[in-house]
């Protein structure tokens, strides 16, 4: 199967980076959240409290990690 090149801006990438999963592709990312179910790109929550607990940490890390970087750029 081939693939299609896209050109993103470094500020989508970085907003997609933000939304993919330790093990998936920036390809994964685009099909789940863009599936017909407009809820499964949020993928916090999950069947395993275990599991969810690990997206909840993983969410506030990338959220305090962009605020971070909001706050560095403003000095």
């Amino acid at each position: 199967m081939g693939g299609t090149t896209i050109r993103l801006s470094e500020e989508a990438k970085e907003r997609l980076a933000l939304l993919k999963r330790e093990d998936e592709s920036f390809e994964d990312v685009i099909m789940r959240l863009t599936e017909d179910d407009k809820w499964a790109g949020f993928g916090a929550l999950s069947d395993s409290p275990s599991d969810t607990r690990d997206s909840m940490k993983r969410l506030r890390s990338q959220m305090r990690d962009g605020i971070d970087d909001d706050i560095g750029e403003d000095s």
